[in-house]
């Protein structure tokens, strides 16, 4: 063999045959065996059919034979050119060193990082990393694509145009889909792709021509055409959506989406989302004029943002606004979006330090409900309008020094509502706390003196009030508390390592008692019962109502902790508030006290991982004084490593209902009369199975028993043939109104691995959380994602 260095009378190097190439691919030998290159969007890539290059900045040629005269080269055998991490390969080659040109034929291999052909012949700049070449087939290491063009030029910078050529990241003989295309220009530094009159042929089949097509031949954000979204839904009918996105600043991005409704009409809608050190937030909105069903424009405007302004201040703010109460019924396909009732606006500025915490608050609410002369309707309507809360300040303070410490709840709200009485609420409260813990045990007690104020307005703006019911505009309430607790932390080893925790804790309760039945309410009502809840110093939410308490609370929880990874495989809780004088606050026209006259429900609680692939927990509040379940929560989740995911989900809740007897002409002028239980008891299923390699199915089912109607059925697929596409279709039928009717939709999504996807609403169609209350009764999302609960 014969090695040529061109470096003017420089020694000959020996290159290094070991180089990485990406994260995947190390090469230890000129024509030694190399696995196929990962790609991040398409099929694997065969490796380059030649040994790799270091990136060394001079020239060498090596050969079986070589000559050289007045610095042109003529190298024939295994020829092979390096230079700045290029390689090209040749059974003849012609290199003239003086103008950096290399011109091979008989069949030649050419590799720059990230790309590499095969073809014909072709002739190279190797300084400028430039060339032609005839009759090639190439890939793209980066996302996978391949193709063949009956020329290639190589631009540099890692830009080529490829004439007649074809493109695809599929693999093998057939190709699922590939384009054909007049011209394709491949750049790496946007990571774009263009097709100029171009076919898409599917399985050989052609199915779509474009005189222009932009793709990425990367994972990096790019402006231009997103895949469209294909569907139908009972309301709307056939839906297209053609989403465009703008990579404006690598800080800032936007999308614009052309939607047509096949029912309705073309709808605009868009996105503008902005990140900085400190701040992010949103704008979205959605416009659709002259809705052919609804026969009006329809619009949806939403803002949202959270930021700091430095270690102290910060802000958050959001604004949703629809155009009519309909919006989400006849436009979502979902029932997050159906069941949404209010929509929010409200900015809340806050600060905090050592000691230290205020916030001010400007709230109000779309309400969506439908105010109907119907007794039910109208009640459910007026009840779920909430107040506005212009403003709202809260100031907390509490001294950092232990045992003793003092501290200080504030809170001023100006209340207001059409058609009601206005307030303005003023609450303070001093406190006094005093606490101990010493790992295994704890002690706290808290003393303090709640006062609050309310000036009434609005009398004659409020055909609901009678204004007599009020014998002075101006409402005035103190109330003391005491509160202590303690508890203890004991643990035990047993087995082999494994961990038993036992912690019992109990709580006296004292506070005032003191008529409050003409204090109006404006934010607040009885708390769903829970086992942190049974601790609380208040059995309402809000400030409207302080519940008269003389009682103690016992609890009890334990743990079992596995020795193998510190994992908490059973949790139980047990508790129950036990009063020793019968309680007299309660909500206006229901008459509910939140607990029963001498105590509450029992809570119990339990919470199982007896792996990492199966959980399970459960919650029960059972009434003594009835012999009834109030409430009952359970679910269980199991997975395997293979992809099968089960979920199963019950609830089971007693819900008060106030009533209104509505009379007048206005349908406003009512008369308040005692309410009922109304209960809701309903099951969820959900499953996600592989079925073969290639096929996954998916079914979620959500059942209510106390009405015996499905709430929510869906069913889908996702076809997976090869690595270069996929195929998911999902179907959904759900109720979308109070009355139990239905709508029903169906989505598919056609994903091109490598080009782009058709349809890619699809996942978050069918990867929904539960929603469900949790242990602690809140509405919160689980990672359970093939079930939910509206």
């Amino acid at each position: 063999m014969i090695r040529i260095d061109t470096g003017y009378f420089r020694q000959p190097r020996v290159w290094s045959t070991r180089l990485a190439v990406g994260a995947s691919l190390v090469c230890t030998g000129a024509l030694a065996p190399q696995p196929s290159i990962a790609a991040t969007m398409g099929c694997p890539v065969a490796p380059p059919p030649l040994a790799l290059p270091q990136p060394s900045e001079d020239s060498t040629l090596t050969a079986d034979r070589a000559s050289l005269e007045e610095g042109v080269a003529e190298a024939r055998g295994e020829a092979r050119l390096t230079r700045n991490g290029q390689a090209l390969e040749a059974p003849y080659m012609r290199y003239d060193r003086d103008a950096a040109n290399a011109i091979a034929r008989d069949g030649l291999r050419y590799y720059r990082p990230g790309f590499y052909l095969t073809a014909d012949s072709g002739n190279v700049q190797i300084d400028d990393e430039t060339g032609e070449f005839n009759q090639a087939t190439y890939a793209v290491i980066a996302n996978g694509g391949r193709g063949s063009a009956t020329r290639v030029e190589s631009l540099g910078g890692g830009s080529y145009e490829l004439t007649d050529a074809d493109y695809t990241t599929c693999a093998g003989e057939t190709k699922a889909w590939q384009l054909s295309a007049e011209r394709i220009a491949l750049d790496r530094a946007s990571g774009r792709g263009e097709a100029f009159n171009s076919v898409m042929r599917i399985y050989g089949v052609p199915v779509l021509y474009t005189p222009y097509l932009n793709f990425p031949i990367d994972d990096k954000r790019h402006s231009g055409v997103l895949p469209p979204t294909i569907g139908s839904s009972s309301d709307s009918g056939f839906e297209l959506a053609v989403p465009y996105y703008f990579n404006l600043a690598p800080n800032y991005d936007a999308t614009l989406v052309p939607r047509v409704l096949g029912d309705r009409g073309l709808q605009l809608g868009g996105q503008l989302r902005y990140l900085h050190e400190h701040h992010r937030g949103e704008f979205a909105g959605e416009y659709l004029p002259s809705d052919s069903e609804y026969g009006d424009d329809r619009s949806l405007f939403h803002y949202e943002h959270i930021g700091r302004f430095n270690e102290h201040f910060g802000i958050d703010a959001n604004y949703t606004r629809v155009s009519d109460d309909q919006y989400f019924d006849d436009l979502s396909n979902d029932l997050a979006g159906t069941s949404t009732s209010q929509l929010e606006r409200a900015v809340r500025l806050t600060f905090a330090d050592t000691g230290v915490r205020f916030s001010l608050l400007a709230q109000d609410f779309q309400t969506l409900d439908d105010i109907n002369e119907d007794e039910d309707d109208f009640d459910r309507a007026f009840a779920n309008d909430p107040y506005t809360r212009l403003p709202q300040a809260r100031l907390e303070m509490l001294t950092p020094t232990a045992p003793f410490r003092v501290g200080f709840n504030g809170e001023f709200s100006n209340f207001k509502r059409d058609d009601d009485i206005d307030a303005l609420r003023t609450d303070a409260e001093p406190r006094l706390l005093w606490g101990v813990d010493r790992g295994g045990w704890y002690a706290n007690s808290e003393l303090s003196y709640r006062i609050t104020r309310y000036d009434l307005r609005g009398f004659d703006d409020a055909p609901t009030v009678d204004a007599a019911a009020y014998e002075d505009d101006v409402i005035t309430r103190d109330i003391p508390q005491l509160q202590a607790e303690s508890g203890l932390r004991l643990s035990r080893t047993f087995g082999d390592g494994w961990v038993q925790t036992l912690e019992p804790r109990a709580q006296y309760l004292y506070t005032g008692y003191e008529d409050q039945s003409e204090i109006p309410v404006f934010d607040s009502g009885i708390a769903d019962l829970h086992f942190d809840r049974l601790f609380a110093d208040n059995r309402f939410v809000g400030s409207d109502r302080i519940g008269d308490a003389n009682q103690l609370t016992l609890g009890v929880s334990s743990r079992f902790i596995s020795p193998e990874d510190g994992r908490t495989v059973a949790k139980l809780d047990f508790g129950r508030v036990t009063g020793f004088r019968d309680l007299e606050v309660n909500m206006p026209s229901s008459g509910e006290i939140g607990y029963g006259d001498r105590g509450s429900d029992y809570v119990a609680g339990v919470e199982l991982r007896p792996t990492r692939n199966l959980r399970a927990q459960t919650t029960i509040q059972y009434d003594p004084d009835d012999s009834r379940i109030n409430r009952a929560i359970a679910s269980a989740s199991l997975s395997t490593d293979s992809g099968y995911q089960l979920d199963l989900a019950y609830r089971r809740y007693r819900d008060y209902r106030p009533l209104r007897e509505v009379s007048g002409s206005n349908g406003r002028e009512v008369n308040i009369v005692p309410g009922r239980y109304e209960s809701l008891e309903q099951t969820a299923v959900g499953l996600r199975a592989p079925v073969t390699d290639n096929l996954d199915v998916l079914g979620r089912w959500n059942y209510s028993l106390e009405r015996s109607q499905n709430v929510e059925t869906l069913a889908g697929f996702e076809y997976r043939p090869s690595c270069c596409w996929a195929g998911r279709v999902a179907w959904r039928r759900y109720v979308s109104d109070d009355d139990g009717s239905y709508d029903s939709a169906i989505m598919f999504q056609f994903v091109l691995n490598g080009l782009g996807q058709f349809g890619d609403t699809v996942q978050s169609f069918v990867d929904d959380d539960v929603y469900a209350d949790d242990d602690t009764g809140r509405r919160s999302s689980s990672s359970f994602d093939t079930i939910r609960f509206p």
